[in-house]
């Protein structure tokens, strides 16, 4: 089982930068997104990352923790709104 961090930080009006991290190491391009869950969504594929079944999903300062690659495809919209609300409660 391999697993990835997965960072989305906003980056301007209605763009989130999501990069990838193995440890410290930036692994892959970033990518810019309009929505947070479209990001985890689009690396729930785990294109270009090939034996990653999960990812530690990271936004502002919160971590939604470990999600397998089929929960990011299928509840994207909802780990979106958990870490919207944690980044809200740790600020």
């Amino acid at each position: 089982m391999r697993v990835l961090t997965l960072h989305i930080r906003p980056e301007g009006a209605a763009q989130y930068l999501a990069r990838v991290f193995d440890g410290k190491v930036l692994v892959g391009t970033p990518t810019l997104h309009a929505e947070i869950d479209e990001a985890i969504e689009a690396y729930g594929h785990a294109d270009g990352f090939p034996g990653v079944t999960a990812f530690n999903i990271w936004y502002g300062g919160g971590s939604v923790g470990t999600v397998p690659l089929i929960q990011m495809r299928t509840d994207a919209v909802e780990l979106s709104n958990r870490l919207v609300v944690l980044s809200v409660v740790l600020r």
